[in-house]
């Protein structure tokens, strides 16, 4: 490889520490910087503290979770390869920079150079991340290093597999390719339902997993796979060598197959990386999870009415929800679905209704950031906003509707399914708490909305380890739960006396703390209003 390539590799690691730690230069960012690594801190300190667990117990724990994952670890990468292969995913393991394809691609390199260049730099990221992963698993694992190394030679078998897999595309050409694929689907579907026949039927849950290993076609099809999870949770250096030495002989073989297929790889190669490309910018404008819309749109949302201004303002984002995200839209729809019937095999419905209740509240304060269809969304279009002849009040109101009534709808079938399955002791309060999730969500998405506008930042962050955004998205998270936890603390601290007073009423509890919940809703839409007003997109949009 020229020395050349290396220096940029170099240059490129400066570039990265220099990106994350950029941020003390200012008090606040300064702040968001630690806030980042105080959360990784924290999320690296339980497996921590469980390793260095020293009851008989906790040894016994290990003994079983080391079982479980080394049996569980084959099937898992089996899947992972599975669906790189079926998926565009394997289609990153040639992706290059859009610096990268401006200044490389043009420049006295040969395929085989770049081809290099990409894989030292994606082996350099696995010994990084090889070292984040062997803390996480440290309660699986018997020796640290044991474990770290053979998590870097699985780490490093995915990516040679879907940069083989790429390339192996590229010299099949693009029809057997397709067939190639179409095999490997056919193959896949059927592979999942032997697997999932045997959990769900004599068999279940791991032990279905369990004896799938042991069949005929499971040994066949894990044998390529075993030597890492058996490297990783090896427990003396002994029954460590002979896995580790498969593991590395399997990788280098993937090497030798990546490095033999000397294809023109190139044009797919670009293709890949216009798609990360266009894929980053669509994160980093707001709409996570979103497909790009391609052709003229033959179908639209009826027009509603003016209502002060805020129905236009409804009925765009409405369309843009319905256009752009109809992946997302359809998950939520299919979860909110078959929750009732997975719930039905609980006898206990008074378990039913107390256990999913507070984890809906709380999956939904956390992953409210996905409904995206509000100010967040907008955030290069504010701009176009301010120029419109409507109130900023109004236009607040109709950046909050439509994810409001999007999460409502979602919530309204889930506990309307589960209370159809829970029984009449907890039906009661599924039906409650569904009566209570507009004003709830209406209370969400203001302090979500005020938050980003007082505080406005990008969704994603601009480059991997930006410590900054982690930070900033975690402070955030905070003042969006406390300000939800005491909104709703105000409510039912004074709605659950009435209920007592009135007998144990649920109606009066859900009329009562649905109506001051829709007050505080309401009194936070002017504050919204006044910040989107006072937003200046010429000093105040975030890089």
């Amino acid at each position: 490889m020229p020395v050349s390539l290396l220096n940029l590799i170099v240059l490129q690691f400066r570039g990265f520490v220099r990106r994350t730690l950029r941020g003390a230069t200012s008090p606040r960012r300064a702040v968001f910087l630690l806030i980042g690594l105080t959360v990784i801190l924290l999320w690296l300190m339980p497996p921590l503290l469980t390793r260095f667990a020293i009851s008989h117990e906790a040894r016994f724990d290990r003994r079983v979770s080391l079982r479980g994952f080394r049996e569980t670890a084959p099937v898992a990468l089996l899947g992972i390869c599975l669906v790189t292969t079926l998926s565009s995913a394997g289609d990153k393991a040639v992706a290059f920079t859009a610096g990268e394809v401006d200044m490389l691609f043009p420049g006295p390199y040969s395929r085989r150079q770049l081809l290099a260049f990409k894989l030292l730099k994606s082996g350099l990221a696995a010994l990084f991340t090889g070292l984040l992963f062997s803390v996480l698993l440290l309660p699986y694992i018997s020796s640290w290093l044991n474990g770290y190394i053979g998590i870097v030679l699985t780490l490093l078998f995915i990516q040679w597999f879907c940069t083989a897999g790429v390339l192996l595309g590229q010299a099949l050409g693009q029809r057997l390719s397709a067939l190639l694929r179409g095999a490997v689907a056919i193959g896949a579907v059927a592979l999942a339902a032997v697997i999932v026949r045997q959990m769900v039927g004599s068999y279940g849950g791991i032990e279905g997993i369990y004896h799938f290993r042991n069949s005929q076609l499971g040994y066949t099809l894990l044998q390529p796979f075993e030597p890492f999870g058996d490297t990783i949770a090896a427990s003396s250096r002994i029954g460590w060598a002979m896995p580790a030495a498969k593991a590395a002989l399997t990788d280098a073989v993937l090497l030798g197959v990546v490095v033999l297929l000397d294809t023109s790889y190139l044009e797919a190669a670009l293709s890949a990386s216009q798609r990360r490309y266009a894929q980053l910018q669509r994160i980093r404008s707001g709409s996570l999870l979103s497909s790009s819309l391609k052709g003229e749109m033959k179908w639209g949302l009826p027009r509603p009415r003016w209502l002060g201004g805020a129905g236009p303002v409804i009925w765009r984002q409405a369309t843009t929800a319905a256009r752009s995200a109809k992946g997302l839209l359809l998950v939520m729809l299919l979860i909110a679905i078959a929750t009732g019937p997975l719930l039905a095999s609980i006898a206990d419905s008074i378990q039913v209704s107390t256990s999913i209740v507070p984890a809906l509240v709380w999956a939904t304060v956390l992953l409210s950031g996905l409904m995206k269809f509000d100010f967040r969304g907008d955030l290069d279009h504010f701009d176009s906003l301010k120029a419109l002849p409507i109130p900023p009040a109004a236009i607040a109101v109709g950046q909050l509707a439509a994810p409001t009534l999007i999460l409502t709808l979602f919530h309204v079938i889930m506990l309307v399914g589960v209370s159809l399955v829970a029984g009449p002791e907890g039906r009661g309060v599924l039906l409650t708490t569904a009566a209570l999730a507009l004003p709830f969500n209406a209370l969400l998405m203001a302090s979500d909305n005020l938050i980003f506008l007082l505080f406005p930042a990008r969704p994603a962050a601009a480059s991997p380890g930006d410590f900054q955004m982690l930070g900033r998205q975690a402070a955030q998270l905070i003042m969006k739960g406390l300000a939800v936890m005491v909104g709703c603390l105000v409510a039912f601290g004074i709605a659950i006396p009435v209920y007592i007073l009135a007998g144990g009423s649920l109606i009066v509890l859900a009329l009562l703390a649905g109506t001051i919940l829709v007050g505080e809703a309401a009194a936070l839409v002017p504050l919204v209003a006044r910040a989107f007003e006072r937003f200046d997109p010429s000093t105040d949009m975030p890089a």
